[in-house]
């Protein structure tokens, strides 16, 4: 996809498969659909920005959620998959 690099990013962003250097997203909508992961590298988020996961994505985030919440418990499992979010 596509390099975005040393640039100022507002408006609306389609993450999927784009890699971004020395970016600032600056009252951003950032748009996720489950495709191959963005890339972030030195990037830096102000005011204003947002994150929608969508399609594949946002069914994905719905089932982690699911699993997370504790009457299933499974939330041994969400910490498993994603040990970064343990506090």
């Amino acid at each position: 996809m596509a390099e975005i690099k040393d640039q100022t990013v507002n408006g609306r962003a389609e993450l999927d498969g784009n890699t971004y250097i020395n970016v600032v997203f600056d009252n951003a909508a950032l748009f996720y659909s489950g495709g191959k992961a963005p890339n972030f590298q030195n990037v830096t988020f102000r005011e204003g920005c947002s994150f929608t996961f969508q399609e594949q994505a946002g069914n994905t985030l719905a089932f982690i959620r699911s699993m997370a919440h504790p009457s299933t418990n499974m939330r041994f499992i969400v910490d498993g998959l994603i040990p970064e979010l343990k506090a």
